[in-house]
């Protein structure tokens, strides 16, 4: 069957995939990436400066030494100029008369940044206004044969932004945080460029994704999207095929469309009917074609689900969508999309009872197949941009990062809606990772102006972006915000700007686009009371955002001892919650002198560190738990603060993240999900990231593996006792164990029964075996009830031997300790990469057989040179 979907005028962003595969040259398309580009600024500082496509101005300033790291120092706040300046790329395509000769050109940028206008051979083609849009500008009435000229011309968007701010009638609140004056909410762009209290505020400009021309005769196919659909009243799964095309010159022009997906029940081709062109020339116009239907039984064992114990490898296969165009009944060509995609049927749901009746609603993720509905525990992280200069932020960077959470027992990240939406590549590793992605619009911390134009360009951008994405089956969930839903009850007015962009805009467009997906109003939130697609109604639970029986909440508290549980909430779903720690002490020296090597130097302490106190927030946390380290050597004492730093960050992060875990079946809780703030860094600053910039994972990563295993022993205290939990949270297991407890003294011997200690001298070591599997360990912990400062402990030494090498990129060495070392760090110094353990405590005379995994290749006296150890008693002086 075929859906006819509205019109759309040239003018608007249209939707292209540069993998479509022709039969025919009826279309042809040439990339103009490459450095064959020259930059300018209108002030003339600059010109003619050799630059490259894709790529952001402050990049190509930086390659030809105009500019310095813009990362080094407070080069962020010298470099505000580039900011404010307008820029100018050029540069120069040639055609043929056969390019040109009855058919027609257009200029296909992918990504713009931000407010660019176009010119070809002087004349005007187009503009934009929106980073997170593709574009598409019909240049026919512009070209030539021969030499072409092309001018995008980049308005500074501190200075759009500024000049949209004070020609709206009223105020509306969203500065950038770091850069003043600027109104971030007034222009499409990535609103951490602006600064976040994470990163910097570069504001940058540039053309960030491929740019191209294309020339076509009759019709020109601007896009073919693949998607699998669930049924679930029917209980069925089919294939849906979006085309998109614009007919270009009169005549009867039809589609035949079919669809097939490799090593499936959807195997066998399936060819739509003919489809006849309504005969609109000019016109963008969209049709959907839907494949037959396979029954929910016979398509188990092909579903993608989240990776677990139980299911190591998610499922994705080859889908192929075939499209022949025909004029008056006879092929002209044909273009082929393969897109990898997954059959997912998982959904929030947010509207449910508790099971005894307690106040407020459930919210879990939901899988469903044959077998029938259970919950899925969310356990991950939030993430954010990868980098400050967006085509920095390569494929490989980001398998790093998908990898790495996945490698950390990771089911879920959370895209959070300050950023962008990501490019494909970085969904496929989701996919690839079986990591479920929740998925904000891109708006954040701020109050949006709703503008007939504004909200116009917001609904092309949820178009442009639910039709990108759409394939993808790691995203379960669309979101409409972060953090803004309180600014929007603050009054009537705000009340008002809300509903108008997130309900009457973004969900209603969700509506039309993506009926797949749950989409959840903001984060956090409370939900939806009513939302009926076919009735258009959609209303939200208004109230405490914060409200812990539904929905999902934010929580940080910088001044209670963070590991006391009393102070925790019992939330449905806790989708952020963090606290700071600083990044290695390498990553620092890259980006400082030796004279900022404390925690009170100004630089750190004022112009790097961009949250309010935190520095005093992390050195107060630190003192409820150890000695402040006071070496008499100035670096050394600051590398003991990066230490404890991020030993405080896991008992902090750790210790709420184990709390909420545990409330998984607890009466008047059922905390089905826990995503900490936050997964990777945008550059190299203290922040609340487990993953810092190089890709160095820091102790919370190692802590957050053991916390998110499938199995897990969780233990707390409380009012003089000692709770402790096991924790199984993959539905599909089923183990019987057994669960053993030890109380060690520091001296490494187990306390007998005769034996008195007191809660300082000694801790817990707690694991649990499967029975019937000879005593296979599947958990364990190490607990300390005690006061490390009120700790006798012992001065341990720690020695590395036996580095061997076990691959190009892998290594393996033992350790050794001559006494109980607690907090043990493990520092691959310039190395990138990660351990296979880190941050764990080492008892005396015990060898520890550890393997560093290294992003590039390492060699034995890389290792050697570079892996250093560090313990909590290396930091007493």
């Amino acid at each position: 069957m075929v859906s006819y979907m509205m019109q759309f005028l040239l003018g608007c962003s249209l939707l292209l995939l540069s993998a479509l595969q022709y039969s025919k040259a009826d279309q042809i398309e040439r990339s103009l990436d490459g450095e064959n580009w020259q930059l300018s600024d209108s002030a003339g500082k600059v010109k003619g400066l050799p630059a490259t496509v894709p790529g952001i101005v402050h990049l190509d300033l930086l390659a030809h030494k105009v500019i310095d790291d813009p990362y080094f120092g407070e080069n962020d706040d010298k470099y505000q100029w580039i900011a404010y300046s307008d820029w100018i790329y050029e540069a120069t395509f040639d055609l043929t008369d056969a390019d040109i000769n009855n058919r027609q050109l257009f200029m296909k940028c992918d990504g713009l940044d931000t407010a660019a206008t176009l010119k070809v051979n002087g004349m005007m083609i187009g503009s934009a206004n929106s980073f997170h849009r593709r574009w598409l500008f019909n240049m026919t009435d512009a070209v030539k044969t021969g030499t072409n000229s092309l001018q995008v011309y980049i308005q500074s968007a501190a200075n759009y932004s500024i000049a949209r701010k004070n020609a709206y009638p009223y105020d509306v609140s969203g500065n950038g945080r770091y850069f003043s004056g600027a109104a971030r909410n007034f222009i499409r762009k990535t609103q951490s460029d602006f600064g976040w209290d994470w990163g910097p505020a570069f504001v940058p400009a540039g053309i960030w994704k491929n740019i191209s021309y294309v020339t076509a005769s009759d019709v020109y196919v601007t896009e073919i999207v693949p998607k699998p659909h669930c049924n679930e009243t029917d209980e069925t799964y089919y294939m849906e095929a979006l085309v998109c095309y614009i007919q270009l010159v009169e005549g009867q022009y039809s589609m035949q469309t079919s669809i097939a997906v490799d090593n499936t029940p959807f195997s066998k081709e399936f060819k739509a009917d003919p489809f006849n062109f309504p005969n609109s020339p000019g016109v963008k116009q969209c049709a959907r074609f839907f494949s037959y239907t396979v029954k929910s039984s016979d398509m188990d064992n092909y579903l993608w689900k989240p990776h677990s114990s139980s299911n190591p490898k998610p499922q994705l296969y080859q889908a192929t969508v075939s499209v022949t165009i025909m004029k008056d009944g006879k092929e002209l060509f044909s273009v082929n999309q393969m897109r990898k995609v997954g059959f997912r049927n998982i959904k929030v749901i947010s509207n449910e009872q508790p099971p005894n009746k307690e106040t407020g609603f459930l919210f879990y993720f939901q899988q469903t197949d044959s077998n029938g509905k259970y919950p899925i525990y969310a356990k991950g992280s939030n993430f954010i941009p990868m980098d400050a200069f967006v085509t920095r932020a390569t494929p490989e960077v980001a398998e790093h990062l998908i990898k790495s959470a996945a490698e950390g027992n990771q089911n879920m990240i959370r895209v959070w809606g300050g950023g962008l939406y990501q490019p494909d590549w970085f969904y496929d590793l989701c996919d690839e990772y079986g990591v479920m992605v929740w998925q904000e619009f891109m708006f954040g911390d701020a109050q949006y102006p709703r503008d007939r134009d504004f909200l116009e360009n917001v609904r092309e951008e949820v178009i442009d972006n639910v039709r990108r994405l759409g394939y993808h089956p790691s995203i379960v969930l669309w979101s409409g915000n972060n953090e803004n839903e309180a600014g929007g009850l603050k009054n009537t007015q705000t009340l008002v700007d809300y509903v108008a962009l997130y309900d009457f805009t973004i969900r209603a467009t969700l509506w039309e686009e993506d009926t797949t997906r749950s989409y959840w109003p903001a984060s956090p939130s409370n939900g939806a009371e009513f939302d009926v697609p076919e009735m258009g109604v959609y209303v939200e639970r208004w109230g405490d955002p914060q409200n812990s029986t539904m929905g999902d909440i934010h929580r940080y508290d910088y001044s209670s001892t963070c590991n006391d549980v009393t102070k925790f909430p019992r939330p449905r779903f806790a989708s952020e919650f963090g606290f700071q720690s600083y990044p290695s002490f390498y990553s620092l020296s890259k980006i400082s002198t030796s004279s900022d090597w404390s925690n009170d130097s100004p630089f750190f302490a004022d112009h790097r560190q961009h949250h309010t106190d935190g520095n005093k927030q992390m050195q107060n946390m630190m003192a409820k738990f150890f000695h402040l380290p006071n070496n008499t050597d100035s670096v050394e004492q600051f590398k003991d603060f990066i230490y404890l730093s991020q030993v405080v960050q896991v008992i902090c992060i750790g210790s709420e993240a184990e709390h909420y875990h545990r409330l998984l079946s607890e009466a008047g809780a059922y905390t089905r999900g826990t995503l900490y703030w936050q997964l990777n860094d945008i550059w190299q600053a203290q922040t609340w990231a487990s993953i810092e910039y190089a890709g160095r994972w820091k102790l919370l990563h190692y802590a957050m593996k053991k916390i998110y295993s499938d199995v897990s022993v969780s233990a707390y205290q409380l009012n003089g006792s000692i709770g402790i939990y096991v924790i199984v949270d993959d539905p599909q297991m089923s183990i019987k164990y057994s669960l053993s407890v030890d109380i060690i003294s520091w001296d490494g011997k187990t306390v007998s029964q005769k034996r008195s200690v007191t809660v300082n001298d000694a801790y817990l070591h707690i694991w649990i075996t499967e029975d019937g599997s000879d005593n296979k360990i599947l958990a364990s912990t190490d607990f300390f009830p005690g006061i490390f400062t009120k700790a006798n402990l012992p001065q341990a030494k720690i020695t590395v031997s036996n580095m061997t090498s076990l691959s190009s990129n892998e290594v393996s060495f033992s350790l050794q300790s001559d006494a109980t070392a607690v907090y043990v760090m493990l520092d691959s110094g310039a190395l990138e990469g990660y351990f296979s353990d880190n941050g764990f405590l080492m008892n005396p005379n015990k060898v520890y057989s550890i393997t560093f995994t290294s992003w590039t290749d390492v060699s034995v006296e890389d290792a050697t040179n570079n892996i250093k150890t560090k313990s909590l008693t290396d930091t007493y002086s």
